[in-house]
């Protein structure tokens, strides 16, 4: 793996879409971007979005530095797939992927799912830095390990609460909104530096070439990596199911379910805590119209995915986020039968040693929110999602309801 290119500390010129380009292929010393040109659209809007905001030229430094090292390793890519065609040959099939909205469970069925060893899920640090091609005999060795468990360590240090809202281990299994940074289309940009004008480009768009990248970053992975049926997960493929069907057809989705008066509230907890460890001020009153806003709109694009295609409505299977915290074992067990997969009992052994002893698990139940802090109206978010609940309020009761 080679070093990164050095960076500036301060940046006084406005970011735009020429100058991180340019400065990508001066640091990589290449400038094929490949057939597919929509990366750009994404990329331009957030630096649209962010000088905006009037950047410090320390910040400016921090977002400029990012978005390059991103866009050297698609020209990478590239030169990868050009060399090696049978990268592209890869084929994804009958992956299983979590889809639920963020902080209804996803974490911990990804968690006791990936613990099956014929699944190949993507690690945190090949999700933020999948070139050089990720190799299956250095997977637990691999220095990115140590890099991306660094920024968690900065991160920690910043944002303490953190470590009782999301567990970091760069060793862990990482989410898809990671790998959609590639294609500079993601919640993520929001959730780090809280930039509104682009977060509002995101929701209200279907944007061209997500899945396509989507799809060419797990080829990346899988080429000489480990094997296996791919297993993902991320709240934001809410947002387009039939894109994500398009080119994943027999994808098997899992959404599951909580209060989402109560979740929306626990995301602007986790949003804050983020942008915080960003160095990014947020008045906590101001993180929950936006998550409010964000989260709405991708539960009213999937629920009207559902109504209107039933191929989509076919692939999905509902689990409540009580269930999965009550009888993990049982819950994935209803997952496997449902989509005809094999559940064997030492899958079934592994979930409970995880469930006792993996710090991950502990974390559930020790994070603590509640709408009001967030500037969130619990009985409005009820009233607008009236629809929702008449479905599935029957599986949004909390574990202590009966």
């Amino acid at each position: 793996m080679s070093n990164p290119p050095e960076m500036p500390g301060a940046i006084h010129q406005p970011l735009t879409l020429e100058l991180l380009l340019h400065t990508a292929e001066q640091a990589s010393g290449l400038s094929n971007w490949g057939p597919d040109q929509t990366f750009r659209l994404g990329l331009e809007k957030l630096a649209s979005a962010l000088e905006a905001m009037t950047p410090s030229p320390e910040f400016r430094a921090n977002v400029h530095n990012n978005l390059v090292q991103t866009l050297v390793m698609k020209l990478h890519m590239v030169e990868d797939e050009v060399n090696n065609p049978e990268i592209t040959a890869g084929k994804v099939e009958k992956p299983l992927i979590i889809v639920g909205l963020p902080r209804t469970g996803t974490t911990i069925l990804y968690d006791l799912i990936s613990l099956d060893p014929t699944l190949r899920w993507p690690r945190e640090w090949e999700t933020f830095i999948p070139w050089p091609a990720p190799e299956a005999a250095t997977m637990d060795t691999d220095m990115r390990i140590d890099i991306i468990n660094g920024l968690y360590k900065v991160m920690l240090e910043k944002s303490p609460e953190l470590n009782d809202i999301q567990r970091l281990d760069s060793t862990r299994p990482g989410e898809c909104n990671h790998i959609f940074t590639h294609h500079f289309s993601s919640t993520n940009f929001n959730a780090q530096w809280s930039v509104p004008d682009y977060q509002d480009w995101y929701i209200n768009n279907r944007i061209p070439g997500h899945y396509a990248c989507h799809k060419r970053i797990l080829q990346q992975l899988q080429w000489k990596g480990p094997k296996g049926n791919w297993l993902l997960k991320s709240p934001e493929h809410l947002f387009d199911l039939e894109g994500l069907l398009e080119t994943y057809p027999d994808a098997q989705l899992v959404w599951t379910h909580r209060d989402p008066a109560l979740t929306i509230s626990s995301i602007s907890s986790m949003v804050h805590a983020l942008t915080k460890a960003q160095d990014v001020d947020v008045n906590k009153v101001d993180v929950g119209p936006g998550m409010w806003k964000t989260w709405k709109a991708g539960m009213t694009r999937g629920t009207q995915s559902r109504a209107n295609h039933p191929h989509v409505e076919n692939a999905i299977l509902d689990l409540a986020h009580r269930d999965v915290v009550l009888d993990p074992v049982g819950a994935v067990r209803k997952v496997y039968a449902h989509f005809g997969r094999q559940f064997t009992d030492e899958h079934a052994r592994l979930i409970a040693d995880f469930i006792h002893n993996s710090p991950a698990a502990a974390r559930i139940g020790k994070h603590k929110h509640s709408p009001a802090e967030y500037g969130l109206d619990a009985d409005e978010i009820r009233r607008e999602l009236a629809d929702y609940y008449e479905r599935f309020g029957h599986l949004c009761k909390r574990p202590n309801e009966a």
